[in-house]
């Protein structure tokens, strides 16, 4: 049975891609834990593809996982992996039961959004914008509780 972190030190793109998008979307300990203990294996070896990327580099979605990894390593709620990737649509996020969406603007591609994390009760100002494709980006409004109080 072939692992993430298989997939990670693969050397192939496909693979590598794919344990970068199963990585930034869990949220599951058993799928990060080991992923977390290779952290510093991942960091070395992982990043020395280039995955190229046509919009948008597929080295930047790396490294987005890998810093997700640090963040869930250090306790931070899983929302703090929102600010720094143009792919978190708020509306998928509140689907999953991941944030509650306060309010928008008047619909249209640049739309913007409030959204609460329902973990640890973050507040976000989502700006949703269009170019070559949808992006939103999240900026985070002060500081809340880390993952597991309150």
């Amino acid at each position: 049975m072939t692992t993430l972190l298989d997939d990670f030190l693969s050397h192939d793109r496909s693979r590598v891609m794919h344990a970068v998008w199963e990585t930034i979307h869990s949220r599951d300990p058993e799928t990060l834990d080991p992923l977390v203990a290779a952290l510093p294996q991942l960091t070395r070896e992982a990043t020395r593809l280039d995955l190229g990327g046509v919009v948008y580099s597929n080295n930047a979605n790396l490294e987005h996982a890998l810093v997700k990894l640090a963040q869930y390593r250090d306790g931070k709620c899983w929302c703090a992996v929102y600010p720094g990737l143009l792919t978190h649509d708020p509306r998928k996020e509140e689907t999953h039961g991941r944030i509650r969406i306060l309010s928008t603007s008047e619909p249209g591609w640049s739309m913007t959004y409030v959204g609460e994390c329902t973990v640890c009760g973050q507040v976000f100002d989502i700006e949703q914008g269009d170019h070559h494709f949808t992006w939103w980006n999240w900026v985070p409004r002060g500081l809340k509780r880390r993952r597991g109080e309150g």
